[in-house]
């Protein structure tokens, strides 16, 4: 069911949450959660810029707020970009970078990953969980066979597309040994009425497979978000009015 906006105080719960849009109030509350676990935090330009050293390695986000134009943020093209590498001066091991239309539910999920108490290196691994080869891409996409997404099976990738075909996720190439020719990972949404991309994200190949199957299984997650405002028809979303505090506590 589609709704239009009531009043400025209604809050909507959309679902899917790929098809829910951006929301500053998360982008804040990640931006939060970072500081909270130990990342510091300095402005940069237009942007912010999170850093954490653990385990001997070095942990990177920045974030470009909605609005801000090419070439005056840490990300110019981005929302939010996290990078990781083996200590200060080190080539980049991987990135990952979300356009600024992205859910916020998608990043937070992934950063959640990255910083949890949870992701220590296992037995018999010294590197820490940031810096891990990664595995097989099923592991991956595992939430996504088990959310009923439909796979089509390439010579050196596979595409995963949502039941109603308005979200996709392909599987990347690893680089040949000179280090080129690789794919990354590509995840993104389309609107309902054309193929107009709402918002896309970046992964290269060699992101932690535990990291790229909890953006997937956030993807995935049936649960509905909540935002200010309900989306456009044309998005395709289902959004559900919630009443607002005024009208709770009316008699």
């Amino acid at each position: 069911m589609h709704t239009d906006p009531a009043s400025d105080s209604a809050t909507y719960l959309i679902a899917p949450r790929y098809l829910a849009g951006p929301d500053p109030t998360v982008n804040s509350t990640l931006s939060d959660r970072l500081r909270a676990v130990g990342w510091s935090c300095e402005s940069y330009r237009a942007g912010l810029v999170f850093v954490l050293r653990e385990g001997g390695g070095l942990m990177a986000a920045c974030h470009a707020p909605d609005g801000t134009p090419p070439g005056q943020g840490p990300c110019p093209a981005m929302g939010w970009e996290f990078t990781a590498r083996s200590g200060s001066g080190r080539p980049t091991a991987w990135s990952v970078r979300f356009t600024p239309a992205t859910p916020p539910e998608l990043p937070t999920a992934f950063a959640t990953a990255l910083s949890g108490a949870d992701a220590a290196p296992g037995p018999g691994n010294a590197s820490p969980h940031y810096l891990q080869a990664p595995g097989q891409a099923d592991e991956a996409t595992a939430p996504l066979r088990e959310a009923g997404w439909r796979q089509d099976i390439g010579a050196y990738w596979s595409v995963w597309y949502a039941p109603d075909q308005q979200a996709v996720v392909t599987t990347p190439v690893p680089p040949g040994t000179d280090g080129y020719g690789g794919t990354s990972w590509l995840l993104a949404a389309r609107r309902a009425t054309d193929r107009t991309v709402l918002w896309m994200a970046v992964a290269h190949p060699n992101t932690p497979t535990p990291l790229m199957r909890a953006l997937c299984a956030a993807l995935t997650d049936p649960a509905p978000v909540p935002r200010p405002r309900a989306p456009a028809l044309e998005v395709g979303a289902t959004a559900l009015a919630q009443p607002s505090p005024t009208e709770i506590a009316r008699p």
